[in-house]
C-alpha cells in the first residue's frame, strides 16, 4: 500500500496552499468514496480557510516549505479517519475540524483519542511532539486547553504553529516516513502476550497493547479492591467488538501484579490466587494450554 492510500491528500506547504482548492477536494472525494453532500461542502467550507493559515505560517516561518499538509488520513487497521494533520517543527499537529461556534465534549474526545492513538500506535509518534487541536470553524481565537486538547479558531491556527517549539534534535518528518506502512506498531499476538504474563507476570512495554487495554484493567482493579475493602460483590461487564483486547484484559488482570496484594496466606505456605481466568471458548484455552506448557512456555498461575 503506497503512502497516497492512506490519505486523501499530502504535500509540501506551498503545494498545499498554490492548488486550487476544488482540486484538493476532488482528490478528497476519490479518497472518500462514500463521501456525502454534507461531508463535501465541510471540505468546499475548510479547505480556504486551512490554505490561508498556511500562508501566512510560510510568510513568517523560514523553515515552513518544509513542512507537510496530509488530510483524511486512516489509522492503521481502522475505518477512523483524522481531518488535518500537519508536520511541522518535528512535530505531530492533528486538527479535527467541527463546522461550529463551540465543540462538544464528544468533538473534544474525538481529536484526544486520534493523539492517544498516534502516540501509541505509530513509531514515528513516539519519540516527537503529539498535539491535537478542536477547530470549530465559526470561532475565533485561543479559546481553551482542555487536558490534552487546544481549542481555537481557525485563524489562530498559524499563531499555534508559529509558536511551537522547535527542537533541532528532532529530524523533520516526511509524509513519506509518517504514511509508511512499516511505521505501524501492532498489538502482540494473544498467545505472545500469554507467554509474557505467565513467565513474567507483566508484557513488555509495547505501546499499542497498553493504549488498548490499560484503561480497562485499570478500572477492573479499582473495582476489584473497593469491593474487597467494603466485603461486597461486583459484577463487572467488559464490551467491545472482535480484536477489542477483551480476552488479553482477562489475562492481565488475573495473570500480571494488581491483585496480588489481595492473597490470602493458607496453612500449606502457598498463598491463595487472587484471581481465576475462566473462557468458554474451548479452542483458544486448548491452544493456551499446549503453547504454555511447552518449552518455554511457562505454566498456568496456581
Amino acid at each position: 500500500m503506497s503512502e497516497y492510500e492512506r490519505c486523501g491528500w499530502n504535500s509540501k506547504f506551498p503545494h498545499f496552499r498554490s492548488t486550487s482548492p476544488k482540486f484538493i477536494r476532488e482528490s478528497l472525494s476519490a479518497y472518500v468514496k462514500d463521501a456525502g453532500p454534507k461531508q463535501v461542502r465541510a471540505w468546499d467550507d475548510s479547505i480556504p480557510p486551512l490554505q490561508s493559515e498556511v500562508g501566512e505560517i510560510l510568510e513568517t516561518d523560514k523553515a515552513s516549505p518544509d513542512y507537510s499538509t496530509i488530510l483524511e488520513y486512516t489509522l492503521p487497521m481502522e475505518s477512523r479517519r483524522t481531518d488535518v494533520i500537519f508536520l511541522a517543527k518535528g512535530s505531530v499537529v492533528v486538527l479535527e475540524l467541527k463546522g461550529k461556534l463551540s465543540p462538544s465534549q464528544a468533538d473534544i474526545d474525538q481529536a484526544a483519542a486520534y493523539v492517544r492513538d498516534l502516540r501509541c500506535y505509530h513509531q514515528e509518534c513516539a519519540a516527537r511532539p503529539v498535539l491535537a487541536l478542536c477547530v470549530p470553524m465559526k470561532a475565533r481565537g485561543y479559546l481553551s486547553r482542555q487536558h490534552d486538547v487546544h481549542i481555537l479558531g481557525p485563524d489562530a491556527v498559524d499563531r499555534f504553529i508559529n509558536d511551537l517549539p522547535h527542537d533541532p534534535r528532532l529530524p523533520p518528518l516526511t509524509p513519506q516516513a509518517f504514511l509508511a506502512e512499516s511505521a505501524y506498531r501492532p498489538l502482540p499476538t494473544l498467545v505472545q502476550a500469554a507467554r509474557e504474563l505467565f513467565n513474567n507476570h507483566e508484557i513488555r512495554p509495547i505501546h499499542r497493547a497498553r493504549a488498548a487495554t490499560d484503561p480497562a484493567v485499570f478500572k477492573i482493579k479499582d473495582i476489584i479492591h473497593k469491593a474487597a475493602a467494603e466485603q461486597s460483590k461486583r459484577l463487572i461487564l467488559l464490551t467491545g467488538v472482535p480484536g477489542a483486547g477483551k480476552t488479553l484484559v482477562g489475562l492481565r488482570t488475573v495473570h500480571a501484579h494488581y491483585l496480588d496484594d489481595l492473597t490470602v496466606p493458607r496453612a500449606n505456605g502457598i498463598p491463595s490466587a487472587p484471581a481465576v481466568f475462566l473462557s468458554g471458548n474451548g479452542p483458544l484455552v486448548e491452544v493456551l494450554q499446549y503453547e504454555l506448557r511447552s518449552p518455554g512456555g511457562g505454566c498456568w498461575r496456581q
